[in-house]
C-alpha cells in the first residue's frame, strides 16, 4: 500500500473504532475503496498484514453491515470483495442495523418503567415519571431525526428545526 493509502485506511480505521468497531474493519473497507477491481482475501491479507483469520472474519461482518459486497469474476472459482461505493448508503445501513434498534430498545424500556412506577405508591414518583418522561421523549425525538436521515425521505427544513429546537429544549 501506498503511503497516502495507509494513511486513510488509518483514518477510517480511527474512525469506526470511535463507534465501536474493531479498527480492521475500517482498514479492510478503506483498501477495497481505493482498489478499481474488486480484491480477493488474500490480497486484502497481504496488503494489510492480516490473518486469513483476521481477513475473513471482517469481510463478513462488512457484509453483515451492507457495506461490501461478495462476488465473482468472470473465468475464476475465488469470491473477490468490492465495497459499496455509495458513502451514504453504508452509513445509513449501520445506522438502521444498530443505532436506531439500540433507540428502539431504550424507548421500549423507558415506557415499561413509566408503567411501573405509575403502579408505585412512592411520594417521589411523580417526579420520576416526569424525569423518565423527559429522557424518553428526548429518545424519540432523536428516533425521529435518525429515521428522517436514514430513510432520506422529503423533511422539510422547518420540521427539521422543530425536531432540535424539540430536542435542545429536553
Amino acid at each position: 500500500m501506498t503511503e497516502e493509502e495507509i494513511a486513510f485506511a488509518e483514518i477510517i480505521g480511527d474512525l469506526v473504532e470511535q463507534w465501536g468497531f474493531n479498527r480492521q474493519l475500517g482498514r479492510v473497507w478503506c483498501l477495497l475503496f481505493l482498489k478499481s477491481k474488486p480484491q480477493s482475501p488474500s490480497d486484502i491479507q497481504e496488503a494489510l498484514s492480516l490473518s486469513a483469520g483476521s481477513v475473513s472474519s471482517a469481510l463478513n461482518e462488512l457484509q453483515m453491515w451492507g457495506v461490501v459486497k461478495r462476488l465473482r469474476v468472470s473465468g475464476d472459482r475465488n469470491f473477490y470483495y468490492e465495497p459499496e461505493i455509495r458513502i451514504w448508503k453504508s452509513i445509513s445501513n449501520v445506522l438502521r442495523a444498530r443505532e436506531i434498534r439500540i433507540l428502539d430498545e431504550a424507548q421500549a424500556g423507558l415506557t415499561a418503567l413509566v408503567e411501573s412506577l405509575q403502579q408505585k405508591k412512592d411520594p417521589e414518583r411523580e417526579f420520576q415519571i416526569k424525569r423518565v418522561k423527559q429522557v424518553r421523549d428526548a429518545i424519540e425525538t432523536a428516533q425521529q431525526l435518525f429515521n428522517a436521515l436514514v430513510n432520506g425521505g422529503a423533511f422539510s427544513l422547518p420540521k427539521l428545526n422543530r425536531l432540535f429546537d424539540r430536542f435542545k429544549s429536553l
